[in-house]
């Protein structure tokens, strides 16, 4: 093989491992304790044929990370100087609505684990925890998910909203109708969220609740960017219908 051919070879090979790790999920994992972002990136290399993972020691770094690279997951701790995790969970699911997140800490309790849950963590993981138990839950969180697609025709809005809330589904349910466009976010089952064009919360919600008929998208594990709405599930659907009855 000549110099030049050694060269294209090379090229080729390069090409390949390049489009090999872009294809890849990226994974940052925010800590100040160094040690521990150490070992986790240590341990977390044996799935390196599935993701990829970046390493952040505070908040800020963590943002500079998720501006410069397609963050699909966020593993971040709760005490931290400067952007503690709770607030960059915020940031995330206000800037970077589509990268998941899941809340570890050491100084667990259930106040503050509901508080991760409402700002739109997916996990929420004491420590100490099995490294087994991270990995297994970022496969399942990035991996493809399989399932059915197809349409179901005769169903009115409703009926759709109640089976996701009754699922206890996580997903962004967007919905057509002559050229408008609304999506309806739910969080293990509760509505929280909805927009449509201008309007934002209980305005939006009703408003897409008026549509009579039109096409939906359920989109499953996307979580909602900001929570607008506080009633429960099943009180908006009697006032969305409440007020249906009255305009008719």
């Amino acid at each position: 093989m000549t110099f030049y051919e050694i060269i294209i070879a090379k090229n080729i090979t390069y090409r390949k491992d390049s489009s090999m790790v872009k294809s890849l999920k990226k994974v940052l994992i925010v800590d100040d304790e160094e040690t521990l972002t150490w070992s986790m990136s240590k341990s977390l290399s044996k799935d390196r044929d599935k993701y990829e993972v970046i390493i952040a020691n505070n908040g800020r770094e963590a943002l500079n990370q998720l501006k410069k690279n397609d963050i699909d997951l966020v593993i971040s701790d709760i005490r931290m100087p400067d952007v503690n995790g709770l607030d960059l969970l915020v940031r995330v699911k206000k800037e970077f609505p589509q990268t998941k997140v899941i809340i570890m800490t050491a100084y667990g309790s259930s106040d503050v684990q509901k508080e991760a849950n409402r700002r739109g963590s997916l996990f929420y993981i004491e420590k100490p925890f099995e490294i087994n138990d991270i990995r297994k839950i970022i496969i399942d969180l990035i991996g493809k998910k399989k399932g059915f697609r197809g349409r179901v025709v005769g169903l009115q809005l409703t009926d759709v909203i109640q089976m996701n809330c009754l699922s206890r589904l996580t997903t962004a349910l967007t919905v057509t109708r002559d050229g408008e466009r609304g999506t309806i976010y739910l969080n293990e089952g509760e509505v929280i969220h909805a927009e449509c064009g201008d309007q934002k919360g209980t305005e939006a919600f009703y408003h897409i609740l008026t549509w009579q008929e039109g096409e939906f998208i359920s989109n499953i594990g996307v979580t909602p960017p900001m929570q607008t709405i506080y009633q429960n599930w099943e009180h908006l659907l009697v006032e969305a219908m409440r007020r249906n009855d009255e305009k008719i």
